[in-house]
């Protein structure tokens, strides 16, 4: 398995490698576009005329913007301030570590809490997580994320 591995790690080092080395060749050959000088010739001795041929600038449209009124809901910034965050403090240690998405992977002293606040009857283990024990878990880590205490 480490032999699959260091080769295609490989070939993929070999690749960027030669990609890079590519593209400053690429640049090197290709002269950067020039400019032509616009000369304006005089009339010949067959009266004949030149003319002078201009390249037209593309028009660009501006976008509109529309501007949407701000209106000030204090009702709205209130419940902001009371939903739960994605981050717990822990009291003892000051630490500040992030709720798991899942049960199985969130921090031991964040379970310990559940149980210490009376949120949980216990501390579940992985083979007793059911769809009633994962319901009752997610409605406890919201309480538990709206305590002041752990904010």
């Amino acid at each position: 398995m480490a032999e699959i591995l260091f080769i295609l790690l490989t070939v993929y080092v070999v690749y960027v490698i030669q990609s890079v080395v590519c593209k400053k060749e690429t640049k090197k050959v290709d002269p950067p576009p020039e400019e032509k000088p616009v000369n304006i010739a005089e009339p010949t001795k067959n009266q004949q005329q030149k003319t002078v041929v201009e390249k037209a600038k593309p028009v660009v449209k501006k976008a509109t913007v529309k501007k949407v009124p701000v209106v000030k809901n204090t009702v709205k910034a209130k419940t902001q301030k009371k939903t739960a965050s994605t981050h717990l403090r822990n009291p003892e240690t000051g630490d500040v570590d992030k709720i798991a998405s899942s049960y199985r992977m969130t921090k031991r002293w964040i379970k310990e809490a559940l149980v210490k606040e009376g949120l949980l009857p216990k501390i579940y283990k992985t083979a007793e997580l059911d769809d009633a024990a994962k319901v009752k878990i997610d409605k406890a880590l919201l309480k538990l994320a709206k305590m002041e205490k752990y904010q």
